[in-house]
């Protein structure tokens, strides 16, 4: 509005100085004050002087060219880097490399962040966004399955880094330290012996006897064991016996590639009969059956965990005890007869130190792992008969 000031009162003065000026007069002095106040030589946009008449437009700016030809555009601000849309990135990569109930739990957990990563920017967090994302995490969930979920958005994150979506992360050492034991009980030795015999006494022809007593002695997975074939009983010339655990064949799965694997059959450890579970594999096989059990997993855990395993141990059942708490005896037998970490996960299949006790190793001849399990079971017993 100051500019429009000065413009009338130019004009006043022409008019007081030459009174006689024609039109032609007029018009060239004008032109001559106009080109001189609104592009000045500094700065040749033509709205520069206009002060408060501009800067009050409401309408969004859009590409202006000036008389130098040089053009104004206004550049949008960046949407926010959000962990769901890094986890749809990752998802869209990584996908393919899942097995599909790892994608379903993948993608749940990835909706579970998101929902408590609250709309975090990751190109502007913090180490205390993260810090606070795990309390919320923390209320009302075990602090192990906290961690599980740390692990899921640490992988995104990185892959997110990897990738260059993000410069850095604040995600190291994130995962909590305190109480994240494990809550799966182990049974006894005492508690073991029961149920292998307990085990002993249904019928040969029984899958339920195999599913119980297989569990015991290999530490093998419910649905490992549920999904052996008469296959994957191998016997080979030095008249060793083990069960392949693996996922050839329609249905099979196995958790990851550290799980298949060899485990020998100990014959007679805590009383088990190999013989007898050979002939049971020859029946089925000889039955055309593609499966050595006769029911299936669902049935078998449920009865394994609430009919068996109560009825076995009768007044020393404790809650928690469960066929998935076989693994945990086997690994902490193994453990107290120092069993080198990687002959006991090469028993186990497991590639964290969550059921074993350190990090995986694999190539561990299956010869090997025979005598070693001998050896264990075989102290084991002679404990056992000390102690009567």
């Amino acid at each position: 509005m100051d500019t429009s000031a000065n413009l009338i009162a130019s004009l006043q003065t022409f008019h007081i100085e030459r009174p006689e000026a024609l039109w032609n007069d007029l018009r060239e002095y004008l032109l001559t004050l106009v080109s001189r106040t609104v592009v000045s030589a500094d700065d040749s946009h033509p709205f520069h002087h206009w002060g408060e008449l501009y800067r009050s437009v409401t309408v969004p700016p859009s590409p202006v060219e000036t008389p130098n030809r040089e053009v104004m555009i206004t550049v949008p601000a960046e949407s926010p880097m959000t962990f769901d849309a890094l986890a749809q990135l990752y998802m869209a990569d990584r996908a393919g490399e899942q097995k599909p109930s790892t994608l379903k739990e993948t993608t749940l957990c990835h909706k579970v962040i998101s929902e408590h990563l609250e709309g975090l920017d990751f190109r502007n967090h913090s180490r205390e966004d993260l810090v606070a994302f795990r309390g919320r995490l923390a209320q009302g969930r075990m602090p192990s399955t906290v961690n599980k979920l740390i692990v899921k958005m640490s992988a995104v994150l990185a892959w997110a880094v990897e990738n260059g979506h993000l410069s850095r992360t604040y995600d190291k050492k994130l995962k909590l330290t305190k109480g994240v034991e494990s809550t799966r009980k182990a049974f006894s030795q005492p508690q073991v012996r029961k149920l292998m015999d307990y085990a002993n006494c249904l019928p040969e022809a029984s899958w339920k006897r195999w599913l119980l007593s297989l569990g015991i002695i290999t530490g093998g997975r419910l649905k490992e064991i549920c999904q052996l074939t008469p296959g994957d009983v191998v016997a080979m010339k030095s008249g060793l016996v083990a069960i392949h655990i693996n996922e050839a064949g329609e249905g099979k799965s196995i958790k990851n590639k550290q799980s298949e694997r060899l485990v020998p059959l100990t014959d007679g450890a805590y009383g088990f009969e190999l013989a007898a579970f050979l002939r049971y594999v020859d029946v089925i096989r000889r039955s055309g059956s593609e499966s050595l059990a006769q029911i299936g997993y669902r049935p078998s855990g449920e009865w394994v965990n609430q009919h068996a395993i109560p009825a076995a141990l009768g007044e020393a059942y404790e809650r928690g005890l469960v066929f998935h708490s076989l693994r945990h005896s086997l690994a902490s037998l193994m453990q107290a007869k120092g069993v080198p970490v990687t002959h006991a996960q090469a028993v186990m299949g497991h590639a964290s130190g969550t059921i074993t006790f350190d990090t995986y190793g694999a190539g561990v001849p299956v010869e090997v792992i025979e005598k070693m399990l001998k050896a264990v079971f075989t102290q084991a017993d002679l404990e056992y008969v000390s102690k009567k």
